[in-house]
């Protein structure tokens, strides 16, 4: 057999939150120290399964404190999702020490577990049940409406458990994508439903709103921002999502840096449809025409899955909030959410490292011409 990668690449891929937070320290540790120019950790509220410390690591990289070109990536904004997020970020910090060493106008920050929470209660949601990626919108205005998914809703989460036959039995009278469409493009009524943007901005929002009021993000000239996603698209392909306007100034830079790797939101390129309230939009505003925002996002089994897994696992959290509220992150529902976000195959994880160092350079190489 050819040997594709090394066991110490795999071993940047974590069982557990508390195991990917000890990684990402252990490999930002080996770094030469000339090139950290910060590390803050942010305690979250509440602990974790084990009583553990939660929290979110930003951690600065470069020579200089106000780099002219600045690539930033997130994991963990999705929770659960975070495994593959966290493993590119420590697979890409010992590759990132030469080309920070050699370009003293360039820096990277990592933040690690947006939302670590749902990381470690392999949860989407945040400990509040809300959908991060849908809870960048304006409060205080009407907030968006989504009759579609307010005549599904009751349909969606009547019943203690659903299988992938049933699924298909939801959306009578609709055409399976505008019902996908209808169910992930966010919410704002229900707490107990799907994809719910929330009635306030998230912790996970506030942490993000006070870190890029940082003077780094008023001094950089290009700006690449990479947020790492899983659970769309085919088995272990990462595809760059860009949900820039079509023609906006962040739009070309996508099609500049990424080529033809970059798919459409609005165009309908990509795996993904367009949906509200999404973090896409707080970077916009922050970097303005200086660069783009993408999403990284890798796929891992059919969409019918996807909602299935999802919908049994609001059932039973819906199901605890009526007893005592205990989370047992060992029942089935909650592993086969974790094992949809996070397969477990060495071959997935494999694609997911390589893709990631690939559209890392082609960030890299789009700041630095």
């Amino acid at each position: 057999m050819l040997k594709l990668m090394s066991a110490q690449d795999l071993s940047c891929f974590s069982a557990s939150y508390t195991a990917a937070r000890k990684g990402f320290f252990s490999r930002y540790k080996r770094l030469a120290p000339a090139l950290v120019r910060s590390l803050h950790s942010h305690p979250h509220v509440l602990s974790g399964p084990q009583q553990e410390a939660l929290g979110c690591d930003v951690l600065l990289l470069g020579q200089s404190e106000t780099p002219q070109q600045l690539l930033v990536l997130i994991s963990g904004t999705h929770g659960v999702e975070g495994f593959a997020g966290s493993a590119i970020q420590c697979d890409c910090l010992p590759l990132l020490e030469p080309v920070l060493t050699a370009n003293p106008s360039l820096g990277v920050m990592i933040i690690h577990a947006l939302n670590p929470w749902g990381f470690a209660w392999l949860r989407r949601y945040d400990h509040e049940g809300i959908d991060l990626n849908r809870n960048f919108v304006d409060f205080d205005a009407a907030l968006p409406d989504n009759p579609d998914y307010e005549r599904l809703h009751h349909r969606l989460l009547a019943g203690d458990t659903l299988s992938a036959d049933s699924l298909h039995a939801l959306w009578q009278g609709m055409e399976p994508a505008a019902f996908i469409e209808a169910v992930t493009r966010g919410q704002y009524r229900h707490s107990d439903g799907l994809f719910f943007g929330g009635s306030g901005p998230s912790w996970s929002r506030r942490l993000l709103e006070k870190t890029t009021r940082n003077a780094v993000f008023d001094s950089a000239r290009r700006i690449a921002m990479i947020d790492l996603h899983t659970g769309l698209g085919p088995y272990g392909y990462g595809e760059v999502i860009n949900d820039h306007p079509v023609h906006s100034a962040g739009y070309r830079w996508a099609e500049d840096w990424y080529g033809d790797n970059a798919q459409s939101t609005v165009l309908g390129d990509s795996v993904s449809s367009l949906k509200q309230g999404l973090l896409d939009y707080h970077w916009h505003r922050v970097m303005g025409e200086r660069g783009c925002f993408v999403t990284l996002e890798f796929g891992t089994y059919a969409i019918s899955r996807l909602l299935t897994s999802l919908i049994n696992e609001q059932l039973l959290h819906n199901a605890n909030q009526q007893h005592d509220g205990a989370r047992d992150i060992e029942h089935a529902q909650v592993q086969a959410l974790k094992q949809f976000f996070y397969p477990a195959e060495t071959s997935w994880q494999q694609q997911v490292l390589f893709r990631g160092r690939q559209v890392i350079s082609l960030a890299l190489q789009g700041l630095m011409r």
